[in-house]
């Protein structure tokens, strides 16, 4: 091929087609959640990270409906470490810093002037292992096995198991 070749219009479509075909987004209801792009990938990020912030903004507001009157008995000692302790770690690790990643994500191949980031499938691999995980975490909660160390598992109440129980395990792994 040569530098005039360049100059054929049926040729420069072809490879425009080419190009088309091979950036265009998945087709398809469930193909959709395979995308890489970065612009949906960061989307995905930020209301994800809106959604964790509204379920330990709820945490919150029970912990200070425990707190409103003396002698309360909505939650026990025990819930209550939890709930804290799972607030914490969901605003901290759940929201504050995947929102900086969300924005981050969108904006830096526009400001670099790249299509995408150099590692999609990175990024989207990131993102469902952020949601994966915050649903682990967050869902303990409900079986009574969130972690209840404080919201950066201090020890020695995170490493013993007689006093944490497997909430730190689940940290951990969320």
């Amino acid at each position: 091929m040569s530098l005039h070749d360049q100059d054929d219009p049926a040729l420069r479509a072809a490879q425009e087609e080419r190009l088309r075909a091979v950036w265009a987004p998945p087709k398809g209801l469930f193909l959709r959640w395979t995308d890489c792009n970065n612009n949906r990938v960061g989307v995905w990020y930020l209301l994800t990270a809106f959604a964790f912030m509204l379920f330990a903004g709820v945490l919150a507001l029970i912990m200070r409906t425990q707190l409103a009157v003396p002698d309360n008995d909505l939650v026990s000692a025990g819930t209550f470490n939890q709930l804290f302790t799972l607030h914490g770690s969901m605003m901290m690790f759940l929201f504050a810093v995947p929102m900086f990643e969300a924005v981050s994500i969108i904006l830096l191949p526009q400001l670099l002037g790249a299509r995408d980031l150099p590692f999609p499938r990175l990024s989207a691999f990131g993102y469902w292992s952020f949601l994966i995980g915050g649903v682990f975490v967050g869902g303990s909660i409900f079986f009574n096995a969130a972690p209840d160390g404080g919201w950066f598992m201090y020890p020695p109440l995170t490493t013993r198991t007689d006093l944490s129980g497997l909430g730190a395990d689940i940290w951990m792994l969320g």
